[in-house]
C-alpha cells in the first residue's frame, strides 16, 4: 500500500489512482499549472473506466504513467439553459492535487 494511501482522509479530500492519458498546462494569474487527465481503472470487464482531470503546479508525469494522488475536491454551482430554454442548475467538480 502506497503512503498516500495510508493517510487518513480529511473532508472533501480523496485518492486519484489510474494511467495519465494527456497533460495540457497553461497560466493562472501568471502561475504555471497543469491539467493532468487520467483514465482510472474500470471496475470490471464490461464498466468503461472512467476519466478524470487533475489541477497542479508539478508535472504529475507523462502520458502512459501511473499515478496514486492526494487531491481536495471542490466546485462550484453552474446555472445555464437548454436547447428548449429550460433552466438548468448544476455543479461543476475541479480536483487540485495536494502539493
Amino acid at each position: 500500500m502506497s503512503e498516500v494511501q495510508k493517510q487518513a482522509l480529511k473532508p472533501n479530500q480523496a485518492v486519484i489512482i489510474g494511467r495519465i492519458d494527456n497533460v495540457r498546462t497553461f497560466d493562472v494569474q501568471g502561475k504555471r499549472t497543469f491539467e493532468t487527465r487520467v483514465i482510472q481503472p474500470a471496475p470490471d470487464q464490461f464498466t468503461s473506466p472512467s476519466a478524470v482531470a487533475l489541477m497542479s503546479h508539478n508535472k504529475l508525469g507523462n502520458s502512459g504513467d501511473d499515478v496514486n494522488v492526494l487531491v481536495s475536491v471542490a466546485g462550484f454551482r453552474d446555472n445555464y439553459k437548454d436547447k428548449e430554454q429550460n433552466a438548468v442548475q448544476t455543479a461543476r467538480n475541479t480536483l487540485r492535487v495536494i502539493e
